[in-house]
């Protein structure tokens, strides 16, 4: 890469945190240069000093890169193991604490177009049955992509995000979503004010409080290890003692907050605050 291609690479990521208020600095670089080249060869520029000047003319481009800089993969129950163990081990051990029957608290940190967030919405109300109105359920799902907070916010799914759901839980989707047609749910009525979708970076602003479970899913891995260790560290200080907080499959504890969890479930990547 040379010095040229290195000046322009920054002078892009500057750009988009002037413009569009998001600070990649303390991402992996590699990744990022990864994605603005992607962008800059489908625009067909083959340098960063060349993309940089069509950002500068192409309000259009400069959506494009935001989406490819925060590109989400998700759908209903991503990865069955890890929602098995979220419903029948953090919830029962979640409602048991709550001896007020009130206040269940969670978040979904980098929540996308809000399949996960759901996903945890319904197995609270599911575990909960006839009780679940008096528990005061709020999930705070938030990103720093607004084109999936919209969307999230629609509360419109294609049956993609539903394909890889387990038998029994597809029961699930005429309870909690009715068919529009064309391939499409969305979801009922008297859900969505249970869960707030918010924009949030959580690289720079300050976590929730009092939650009792945070789900953050393989985002970490886009941070350098210091920013990994900052999240990290608000996590800790987000949580409830006993709350518990769920990791990717390729993501552990970083050093600075190992001794401040316990393992729950280690297949899962589910944490415990001590």
């Amino acid at each position: 890469m040379s010095h040229g291609d290195n000046v322009y690479f920054t002078r892009i990521l500057l750009k988009v945190r002037d413009e569009r208020g998001l600070d990649f600095s303390g991402y992996r670089e590699a990744i990022l240069r990864r994605r603005v080249m992607m962008r800059a060869r489908l625009a067909k520029k083959g340098t960063f000093e060349s993309y940089f000047s069509l950002l500068i003319s192409s309000h259009d481009e400069m959506d494009r890169l935001i989406d490819a800089l925060t590109i989400n993969v998700t759908e209903f129950f991503r990865d069955q193991r890890v929602f098995d163990a979220i419903e029948e081990r953090v919830i029962p051990a979640i409602v048991q604490k709550k001896k007020t029957a009130k206040g269940i608290r969670a978040w979904s940190c980098g929540c996308s177009s809000g399949e996960e967030a759901y996903s945890v919405l319904m197995l609270i109300a599911e575990y909960l049955g006839p009780k679940f109105s008096h528990y005061g359920v709020k999930i705070y799902a938030t990103d720093i992509d607004k084109a999936s907070l919209a969307k999230a916010r629609s509360g419109i799914y294609e049956t993609l995000q539903f394909k890889n759901m387990a038998n029994r839980r597809k029961l699930l989707i005429d309870k909690y979503f009715y068919d529009t047609g064309n391939r499409k749910f969305r979801i009922r009525e008297e859900w969505p004010s249970f869960v707030d979708f918010i924009y949030h970076d959580v690289s720079a602003e300050l976590p929730f409080e009092n939650l009792d479970m945070i789900t953050c899913r393989n985002m970490l891995i886009y941070f350098d290890r210091a920013l990994q260790e900052d999240v990290m560290k608000k996590f800790h200080s987000a949580l409830n003692p006993g709350g518990f907080l769920v990791l990717g499959n390729v993501e552990s504890l970083g050093v600075g907050v190992r001794d401040k969890f316990e393992e729950f479930d280690r297949a899962s990547r589910i944490y415990v605050k001590k």
